[in-house]
């Protein structure tokens, strides 16, 4: 049985992962055109998946992480990476999220993120967001551009996707702009 719900949007909905949902996490981690879309410098295995049970991403207790979830079954996978020293002095953290390619295209990305921005500034008190796509990833930049992030600056052929090195997009969001907008 799946756990209990963390965090609600529609359509989505987000909750911990559990034991029932290392093998959703394995296969999708590997699947081609998710790892093309995201900084996978190796294979997703059991012990990547069980990081990412209980809420957590397995990196410490300041990052979250979340199955995205459709009508109850698992889509993708949302987190907040909080992970420098001085992270209660800056209050901010990294949005990183991904949903397995037979979702694509039905809002779910969008969604997570959305409500992942939400907690982070409602709940978590949190200050600035960031987040970054590869410059070829088109639809990661649209939904950053939908839930508000505003684009900084582009880190030249920082990411090795596909045999060939890519730019890599980095955006930010600020608590004030995300209140100014909804």
């Amino acid at each position: 049985m799946p756990g209990p719900v963390f965090l609600e949007n529609d359509p989505v909905t987000l909750r911990p992962a559990d034991e029932e949902d290392v093998p959703f996490l394995r296969e999708n981690g590997n699947e081609p055109h998710v790892r093309a879309t995201r900084h996978a410098y190796r294979p997703a295995d059991e012990e990547w998946a069980e990081r990412r049970l209980g809420g957590t991403v397995g990196e410490n207790d300041d990052s979250i992480g979340l199955l995205v979830c459709a009508d109850g079954e698992p889509v993708g996978y949302v987190r907040l990476i909080r992970d420098h020293p001085w992270v209660h002095v800056t209050r901010d953290a990294e949005l990183g999220y991904w949903i397995a390619p037979d979702e694509w295209r039905n809002g779910y990305a969008t969604a997570a993120a959305e409500r992942m921005a939400e907690y982070a500034f409602a709940e978590l008190g949190l200050h600035r967001l960031t987040a970054s796509a590869f410059e070829t990833n088109e639809a990661s930049k649209r939904v950053l551009n939908r839930v508000g992030f505003v684009e900084e600056g582009v880190s030249r052929r920082a990411a090795y996707v596909d045999g060939e090195w890519c730019d890599v997009v980095r955006y930010g969001l600020l608590r004030d702009e995300r209140e100014s907008k909804g």
